[in-house]
């Protein structure tokens, strides 16, 4: 029963992905060949890079898909009467299409986790510059949220990496619980020690509405680049 529930699953996956990503090259081969110097190899990467994201989102239908066949061709072939005839419980019956979904479930997350986001992020930055060669990673991001205990804290963005990294646009959301009690708010910032220092920083206390200049001060305490 699990190897007929896997061989149905993973067909109609496939089915489906070679359909929908025919079609989605329809759409999009137009802008991928639009660039001057690209071709099939671009084609080619486009298709590994979308590939990932039609797997993840139509796995889902195909599992339900895939059991719902299984079931129906044992019901009509009479193995399920077959089971119940030989003292099989309903959860006895069913536990090969639990365990194998579970599997299943498994490795759609790590897939999910390990392919699709990363193969998402490239192919976002690809369309940025309409399908031509992707500039070189030297670290730089924009925001970019992280948090500090209770404290929130957005950078609107990082140039640089690691120590080197500079700060632009910097908001630390200070609570205390789930309240929030001031917003701290600096043009920029840059790496001290274990910390991070902003410049021309301002705190506007929430409960007294008041806006009070800071200059330099330090903030987020053993938050890494």
């Amino acid at each position: 029963m699990a190897k007929m529930f896997l061989v149905r699953t993973f067909g109609i996956l496939a089915v489906l992905v070679l359909v929908l990503q025919s079609l989605d090259l329809l759409t999009e081969s137009g802008r991928v060949l639009a660039y001057a110097g690209n071709g099939d190899a671009e084609i080619w990467r486009y298709v590994g890079l979308r590939a990932p994201q039609i797997i993840a989102t139509f796995l889902p239908y195909s599992v339900l898909l895939g059991s719902i066949l299984t079931l129906s061709q044992l019901n009509q072939n009479s193995e399920v009467i077959s089971m119940k005839s030989a003292g099989l419980s309903a959860h006895q019956i069913l536990a090969p299409l639990m365990v194998t979904g579970l599997i299943v479930a498994a490795i759609s997350f790590g897939f999910n986790d390990r392919v699709v986001a990363r193969a998402s992020g490239t192919l976002a930055q690809w369309k940025k510059v309409d399908y031509g060669p992707l500039p070189i990673d030297r670290g730089d991001r924009a925001n970019v949220w992280v948090k500090d205990g209770d404290h929130l804290i957005v950078v609107s963005q990082i140039k640089g990496r690691g120590d080197a990294a500079l700060l632009y646009g910097v908001t630390e959301y200070e609570r205390q619980g789930q309240s929030l009690r001031s917003i701290l708010t600096a043009p920029t910032g840059k790496r001290d020690g274990a910390g991070w220092r902003v410049e021309n920083a301002q705190r506007f206390d929430v409960a007294a509405g008041t806006l009070t200049p800071l200059g330099t001060v330090r903030i987020a305490d053993g938050v890494r680049p």
